[in-house]
């Protein structure tokens, strides 16, 4: 253990590298000495807490956080605090997408303990990137293709500095997964749009937990802003409507949990039950700002929207997949009463 720093801070969006890094960390310790959370409001009280527990085991771990980008100002101070006097027995490793030059936590690091992994922010740098990973697979990837790809699967217009600018490392981890998936069909053959438009994964799921944020906070007009921009990309409303529903189940089952536990608890409960941990982390933070009436409002109504959409609906005409203009106006109509 003595090699290793008590903590630290692993920065960027490069998701190679950064599981790079966290899996030579992990190569130190047993499975069993292995502990992963992720950052919310207030977690680092009880993550903290937790140390002097482990100090009565006289076990040496490692403590990964996902997140910690999105702490607020009350547990970063909690762990600055740590910082001065940390756990012998505890290796902390804080994983964090961007932090501003300025940010307190960033500038508590220094190396060995601050491990740099920035993934590409300019427009050609990400196309660089994405070429990079489709010629390290021995496929080639024309411009178009990769074009089509970034805006199917990270929802933004690659020459756009500032959307490419704000993409975080889940963007760039789902885009890596999707041209190495793309990469095994296409085996010799070179990969073209039609191909992409085959095979791409949507950002329509990703994009509704930003859409959830909207409607957990009830700002109608981010909800609407959002839901516009999936439609821009030729989502079928049938789909943004599903994995609306779909997101708002999953707060209602976050909200009971939480009527008889803490967020903590809630959260290992999501993940116990095989919910991904930053999906779980989510929907525990957005189901602490909703009130019973509201979700309960939202499930009935998404229903309704859903059955419209697939069926018979208020125009008088039928509304299938085949169907995306009538669509669409039953969902933008549906839409506005759930904000």
């Amino acid at each position: 253990m003595s090699a290793l720093e008590p903590v630290y801070l692993v920065l960027g969006t490069d998701p190679a590298r950064v599981a790079t890094v966290v899996s030579r960390l992990k190569a130190h310790f047993p499975s069993e000495a292995i502990e992963t959370h992720a950052a919310m409001s207030g977690s680092s009280v009880e993550l903290l807490g937790g140390f002097q527990t482990l100090g009565l085991l006289a076990e040496q771990r490692l403590v990964i956080v996902a997140g910690a980008h999105e702490w607020p100002a009350d547990d970063v101070n909690r762990i600055l605090k740590y910082l001065e006097q940390p756990a012998d027995d505890v290796v902390l490793l804080l994983l964090a997408d961007k932090l501003a030059s300025n940010s307190r936590l960033k500038k508590a690091f220094a190396k060995p303990r601050l491990i740099e992994c920035p993934g590409p922010d300019k427009p050609d740098q990400l196309r660089a990137w994405a070429e990079g990973l489709f010629a390290a697979t021995g496929t080639r990837g024309d411009r178009a293709a990769i074009k089509r790809l970034i805006q199917l699967c990270c929802g933004v217009d690659p020459s756009d500095a500032r959307a490419v600018r704000e993409l975080d490392g889940n963007d760039l981890a789902r885009l890596r997964t999707d041209i190495e998936r793309i990469s095994t069909y296409a085996g010799s053959d070179p990969v073209d749009v039609a191909m992409v438009e085959e095979l791409a994964s949507r950002v329509t799921d990703e994009k509704v937990w930003i859409i959830g944020e909207a409607w957990a906070r009830r700002d109608r007009s981010a909800f609407l802003r959002l839901v516009e921009q999936l439609l821009a990309q030729r989502e079928h409303p049938v789909r943004i409507a599903g994995a609306i529903g779909r997101h708002i189940k999953q707060v209602d089952d976050a909200h009971h949990l939480l009527r008889t536990m803490g967020p903590g608890q809630a959260l290992d409960a999501l993940v116990a039950g095989g919910a991904n941990q930053w999906a779980a982390k989510k929907v525990v933070e957005q189901a602490q700002r909703v009130q019973t009436a509201q979700v309960d409002a939202a499930l009935c109504r998404i229903a309704m929207l859903d059955a419209e959409l697939k069926g018979a609906n208020a125009l008088g005409g039928r509304v299938g997949e085949d169907s995306a203009a009538g669509a669409r106006i039953v969902l933008e109509r549906g839409l506005l009463e759930l904000v």
